[in-house]
C-alpha cells in the first residue's frame, strides 16, 4: 500500500484504501490531510452521521473500541476519528497526560480527567497491584514533585479515581496492546479508524507494525538546524497558497514574509489568508502590504530595520524604527539587534575578503551559494543557510573599515541611551543617521583600521 497522501487517496477511491490509518507531523498538514481523506470516505453532506471524532487525551481506548465495533443505522460507510491519539506518543511527552489530567479536573470533567490520570500511570509502567497498593498522600507528593505540579490537586484526582472504582491498564501501554490487535485482526466491512497525532515513537511495535502495513502516513515538515521550518518547504507552501488564490507577490514581499514566519505551518497559513483577504481584488501582492498586516512570528522586525540599514535607505530605515517604538519596543533592545547584525556584517565581510574570496561573487544565486560553499568552512554567522546567503549579500555593501566604525558608533549611542539626559528616539535617529550617511572617516578610533 502507499505511503504518500495522493497514493493513499487513489487507493481509498478504487476501494482498496487501508481501513487503518495514522497520520502524523506538522498540525496543519495532518488536519488537511484527514480532511482530503474523509472527503473521499464520506461526502461533507454525510459526515454529521457517519463520522465519529474523539479527543485521545481524555477518552478510553474502551469508548473508541465501542465505537468501531457499532455498526451505522444509517449507512453503510463508518468513520471514527481519534484527534491527539496517545497510543503512538514517545516517552518524553508522558507527562503531558497528567497536566491533561489536572486541566480536565479544573474544567469540571471528572471521568475523563480520571482516566487521563490512569493512562499517565500505565505509561510510567505502573501495574494493577501497584495502583492498588500506593497510598494517595505519599504517591502524589512524589508525582507532583517529579513533574512540578500541585500535590493536593493529584491527591483530589486519586482519591476520585479509587472511589469510582477506575482500573488500572487501560492507558498508553494496555491501549497500545489493543490497537495492534485490532491492526491484526481488523476492523468490521465499511468501517474506518483515522488516528492523528503530533509526534510518534518510530521504535515502537505498534508503529513499526502500521508502517508495513502502509498504514501510516508521515506529514512532518523539513526543519533546519536551528529547529525552523526550512526557507525551501516554506517558499513552496507560499507558492502553492498564492496559486491556489490567484495572486502575485513581489520579491521583496515575499523576503519579507519568509523571515517573519515562526515555527508553525498553520500560523503562516492563517497570515497568507488574512493578506489575501487584505489586498481583495489587487492581483499582486507587494511589500506595503505585507508590512500593513503579515504578523511577525519571528522577530522580522530585524529583518526591515537592519535591511534598510543595510541598503543605506535612511528614510526607510527611520520610518521603520518609529513604527517599531510607537509598537512599544524598548531603545536598548533595538539597539542589542542592530548591534549583533554588525557583528554579523562583520564576520560575514571578513570571510568574503578571506575564505570566501575565490567563491563569492556579486549577484550569486542560493542555489549556487549552497553548490560552491566549502563544507568545512567555519565562521558562519548564524546557523540557518539563507540567513548567512542574506548577511553576505549586505555584507557586500560595506568597507570593513566601515562596520568596525560602527561598533564605535553603536557604543556611543548606549551611553545616550543610559544618561537620563538623553531623549531614546533622538538617540537612535541619530545612530541611524551616522550609519546610513556611512562616515567612517570622522572617528579617531576607526582610522587604523583596514
Amino acid at each position: 500500500m502507499s505511503q504518500d497522501l495522493a497514493g493513499i487517496l487513489r487507493e481509498l477511491r478504487d476501494g482498496n484504501g487501508p481501513p487503518i490509518m495514522l497520520l502524523f507531523g506538522d498540525d496543519f498538514r495532518v488536519r488537511a490531510a484527514s480532511k482530503a481523506i474523509l472527503e473521499v470516505i464520506t461526502p461533507n453532506s454525510d459526515q454529521n452521521v457517519n463520522v465519529e471524532r474523539y479527543d485521545g487525551r481524555s477518552c478510553s481506548w474502551d469508548e473508541v473500541e465501542a465505537a468501531l465495533m457499532t455498526p451505522s443505522l444509517f449507512a453503510t460507510c463508518h468513520t471514527v476519528v481519534v484527534d491527539d491519539a496517545p497510543y503512538f506518543a514517545p516517552a518524553q511527552r508522558k507527562g503531558s497526560l497528567l497536566e491533561k489530567a489536572l486541566t480536565l479536573w479544573t474544567d469540571g470533567q471528572r471521568d475523563q480527567s480520571g482516566r487521563a490520570l490512569m493512562g499517565f500511570l500505565s505509561a510510567e509502567g505502573w501495574s494493577p497491584d501497584q495502583w492498588l497498593e500506593a497510598t494517595e498522600s505519599t504517591t502524589a507528593g512524589e508525582l507532583a514533585a517529579a513533574h512540578g505540579v500541585n500535590a493536593k490537586e493529584v491527591q483530589t484526582i486519586w482519591q476520585y479515581c479509587r472511589e469510582q472504582g477506575l482500573e488500572l491498564g487501560k492507558g498508553k501501554t494496555g491501549d497500545s496492546k489493543r490497537l495492534e490487535e485490532l491492526v491484526d485482526k481488523g476492523v468490521p466491512q465499511g468501517t474506518s479508524l483515522i488516528m492523528l497525532a503530533a509526534q510518534v515513537d518510530r521504535r515502537a511495535r505498534l508503529y513499526k507494525k502500521m508502517t508495513q502495513a502502509g498504514c501510516v502516513l508521515d506529514l512532518s515538515i523539513e526543519r533546519d538546524r536551528s529547529g525552523r521550518i526550512r526557507r525551501e518547504s516554506l517558499a513552496a507552501f507560499l507558492d502553492q497558497q498564492l496559486r491556489k488564490a490567484q495572486k502575485r507577490i513581489e520579491p521583496r514581499a515575499k523576503e519579507m514574509m519568509l523571515a517573519r514566519t515562526g515555527d508553525e505551518l498553520w500560523a503562516f497559513y492563517q497570515e497568507i489568508e488574512k493578506l489575501v483577504l487584505y489586498v481583495g481584488a489587487e492581483p499582486m501582492i507587494k511589500a506595503a502590504d505585507v508590512e500593513e498586516v503579515f504578523i511577525d512570528q519571528a522577530e522580522g522586525w530585524v529583518f526591515d530595520l537592519t535591511d534598510a540599514l543595510g541598503r543605506r535607505d535612511i528614510l526607510k530605515a527611520l520610518r521603520d524604527l518609529g513604527r517599531l517604538l510607537t509598537n512599544g519596543e524598548y531603545p536598548l533592545r533595538l539597539l542589542g539587534a542592530i548591534a549583533s547584525e554588525v557583528r554579523r556584517l562583520l564576520q560575514s565581510r571578513e570571510l568574503l575578503d578571506k575564505e570566501l574570496a575565490n567563491v563569492w561573487r556579486r549577484g550569486l544565486s542560493y542555489q549556487e551559494f549552497q553548490r560552491v560553499l566549502p563544507q568545512d568552512l567555519v565562521g558562519l554567522p548564524t546557523r540557518s543557510p539563507y540567513v548567512n546567503y542574506l548577511t553576505l549579500q549586505r555584507a557586500e555593501k560595506f568597507t570593513l573599515r566601515e562596520l568596525k566604525a560602527y561598533r564605535g558608533l553603536i557604543q556611543d549611542a548606549d551611553r545616550r541611551l543610559k544618561s537620563s539626559g538623553q531623549v531614546a528616539r533622538a538617540a537612535m535617529e541619530r545612530l541611524l543617521i551616522e550609519m546610513c550617511l556611512g562616515k567612517d572617516d570622522h572617528r579617531p578610533h576607526a582610522t587604523t583600521d583596514r
